[in-house]
């Protein structure tokens, strides 16, 4: 068994599926898959005006999520 122990902790936000688990845990059955594309970047130069600007998130990826399906 593992033990990690901390001397204090602090929780700025608690997200999706995100939990704060104190004593003896087992949690059972429980599952959860979340896929987030972010992009960040910068305008630059001199009088820039921006009005409804669109966004492209290049996703790569050949597979972004399978569901999880539970047989009876």
């Amino acid at each position: 068994m593992v033990r990690i122990q901390f001397q204090s902790i602090h929780i700025d936000n608690l997200a999706q599926s995100s939990s704060v688990n104190k004593g003896t845990n087992r949690i059972v059955g429980r599952r959860h898959s979340s896929k987030t594309n972010q992009g960040l970047g910068a305008i630059s130069g001199e009088r820039n005006v921006v009005i409804g600007g669109k966004h492209v998130a290049d996703d790569g990826d050949l597979f972004d999520y399978k569901p999880f399906i539970r047989k009876s």
